[in-house]
């Protein structure tokens, strides 16, 4: 029985004892400040007590006794604590012979829920990924993996902005400075970072050079010239170094989306002329938006106040702003746009799947790809005020459900510790210890994932060969890498997407504590258990021993199992990775509780031995499934 379900008891319990109609989301049950009173705690009877104008215990007394009927032998016994809490004592029993008899898998029926774009990474084709990309490109993919494993259907774009200023920037680094690469000294996305950085100090001492920037930038735009075919060759080089880089962290998509695709297929002109007779759309002809088309938002809370609440779509000279292009976009994810890309295969990725992408000149029909029900957009909270433009513009023109349906998921970006911008050679003040750094890509300061991937292999298959002397170099190679990515993809993830990292080599690296190494570790404990029993020739039993009674760290372990289907849903209900991470360790610390205190191959009964041996499997299956949805391997051993 899921939270949810208590909920929609409880609300029953309420109508059969006072008559009282109540909404489920209104009523919250929680884990108890103390063990002791139960397992699940309900404060509803305080909340009540002004609305039936009773003691809060008496309300407690009363709806508990019109819950008892209704609860599952899930639930053993329920009791009353003052000042009026409601409390649940689990049925352990019957919960891990249940669990025993049909062992829960994240494996939801694929399509039940409707389908989801996820859009997410979306790094400028200019140069290498850095760390910042890298929490996007996590979070987007941990988000993917939770929403498909509760049944929606996903399709994950990577929008490519090959005509921006970034690209602009290294072409006319090419032309200017006329830099080699060198393909043995380095990968063409680091040779680009360098080049980039340069360029931009060069228009720090000659501003003149900007004009030349806006030259590049027209003809990238306009196409069909050698400086639209270079800015290509640039792009597509940079995007498949980027590829390199997410595969590398179990990283895969469904589509990349080019805008440069999106502008020879005219995606806003088409919108526009759908949408120009829109009770939306307004014609200015006077004030400081004169002779442009614009969005009103005058009306809307958290514009109203601004001087010039509304916002330009097309300006006076005839040119789509960005927001303009943003919306087409959006209108082609649902489905809506009344026009699509021409589509062919690009690669295929490293998990086997066949990567897509959007071609005007090469590609073909497919009626695949957007026709989405919801659109999650992953962008950090500094673009906030362009997607609520977006989401309230598509709600002007008459696109409600779908505005509705428009997710931004923003988080917070990364910054550096003064001990990670010192290791980088920014200039740092030696006594401001706790002070954070901006990263900033055109003064070349940042953290290249790629570093952070190879300096984490490196630790951690040191780490691994001091522990492993019997092995070969490729096999604690190997194991490194799945100890790195697992400590880097659970740093990225875990944190809440309000707070800012601070990112620290020593503390992204670490192998103890809340991290990801611990949970892999609490997953290889648990096979080395099954492993030694294997060899032992004891066999598992699911069948309960008659007189068995379970201990305390047994019965959190079997509590934490249970909870598993919860906290995935619960996570991506609330689109909130953290909220997984954090069942997660609780998982994996209750396993290793579980492990210091309790005999599992030298039990005294071999009946009990055969039960335990279930449990560390049931266990061991949960973990690998939760591991899996948060995108860490599983290793057997560490």
């Amino acid at each position: 029985m899921n939270i949810t379900d208590l909920k929609t008891l409880t609300a029953k319990a309420l109508k059969n004892a006072f008559d009282l109609d109540y909404d489920i989301d209104e009523i919250s049950w929680e884990l108890p400040p103390n063990k002791d009173f139960g397992d699940l705690s309900s404060p509803l009877s305080l909340k009540l007590a002004r609305v039936l104008r009773r003691r809060p215990l008496d309300i407690a007394n009363d709806l508990g006794e019109a819950l008892k009927p209704l609860l599952p032998e899930t639930i053993e016994s329920i009791n009353i604590t003052a000042p009026g809490y409601i409390n649940l004592h689990y049925n352990y029993l019957h919960i891990i012979e249940g669990l025993l008899a049909a062992p829960y898998s994240i494996d939801a029926e694929k399509d039940s829920k409707g389908k989801i774009v996820i859009e997410h990474t979306n790094i400028n084709p200019n140069k290498a990924a850095h760390i910042g990309h890298l929490r996007n490109a996590c979070l987007g993919d941990t988000l993917a993996r939770l929403l498909r494993s509760t049944g929606y259907r996903l399709e994950v774009q990577n929008y490519i902005d090959d005509t921006g200023t970034a690209v602009a920037d290294i072409v006319v680094g090419m032309e200017l400075l006329n830099p080699v690469w060198d393909q043995e000294k380095e990968t063409y996305d680091y040779f680009c970072w360098d080049l980039y950085t340069e360029i931009n100090d060069r228009y720090l001492v000659e501003p003149e050079l900007k004009e030349k920037q806006r030259e590049v930038l027209h003809d990238i735009e306009r196409g069909g010239n050698p400086r639209a075919t270079l800015a290509k060759e640039i792009s597509t080089k940079i995007v498949n170094c980027h590829l390199a880089t997410m595969a590398r962290f179990g990283i895969f998509y469904d589509l990349l989306t080019w805008e440069s695709d999106i502008l020879h297929l005219g995606f806003w002109t088409h919108a526009f002329n759908h949408l120009k007779d829109n009770d939306g759309m307004a014609f200015e002809t006077e004030g400081p938006n004169a002779g442009c088309w614009v969005i009103k938002l005058d009306d809307v809370e958290g514009f109203s106040h601004l001087e010039n609440p509304d916002k330009v779509l097309v300006r006076s000279n005839g040119t789509a702003t960005y927001v303009a292009k943003d919306i087409a976009y959006q209108m082609w994810k649902f489905g809506i746009l009344g026009l699509d890309f021409q589509y062919r295969p690009y690669i295929t990725q490293e998990n086997g799947q066949v990567l897509e992408t959007t071609d005007t000149y090469n590609g073909e029909e497919s009626d695949l790809y957007g026709q989405a029900d919801k659109v999650i957009n992953v962008i950090d909270i500094r673009q906030k005020y362009l997607q609520d433009v977006l989401r309230l513009s598509l709600d002007k023109l008459g696109y409600s459900q779908e505005a509705k349906n428009s997710i931004h998921f923003d988080y917070e970006v990364v910054a550096l510790s003064a001990t990670a911008a010192k290791e980088l050679g920014v200039s740092v003040d030696e006594e401001d210890e706790k002070g954070i750094y901006a990263m900033a890509g055109r003064r070349g300061i940042g953290v290249k994932a790629d570093d952070l991937v190879n300096m984490a292999i490196e630790r951690a298959t040191l780490e691994v060969a001091k522990r492993h002397p019997e092995h070969s170099n490729e096999e604690n190679v190997k194991l490194g890498t799945q100890i790195a990515i697992g400590a880097i993809r659970y740093y990225m993830i875990r944190y809440n997407m309000n707070s800012l990292i601070v990112f620290d080599f020593n503390d992204a690296l670490n192998m103890q504590g809340n991290t990801g190494p611990y949970l892999q570790y609490a997953h290889a404990r648990a096979n080395n258990i099954l492993q030694r029993a294997k060899d032992q020739n004891i066999k598992a039993n699911p069948s309960l021993p008659a007189d068995l009674e379970l201990t305390g760290p047994e019965k959190d372990l079997i509590r934490r199992i249970y909870e598993l289907p919860e906290a995935v849903a619960k996570a991506a209900e609330a689109l909130a990775p953290s909220q997984l991470t954090d069942y997660v360790y609780q998982l994996a610390a209750s396993f290793m509780s579980f492990y210091e205190t309790t005999q599992v191959l030298n039990a005294p009964r071999e009946d009990i031995r055969a039960f335990r041996l279930s449990l560390v499997e049931l266990y061991k299956t949960a973990l690998k499934d939760a591991l899996t949805v948060l995108g860490i391997p599983a290793p057997n051993r560490m």
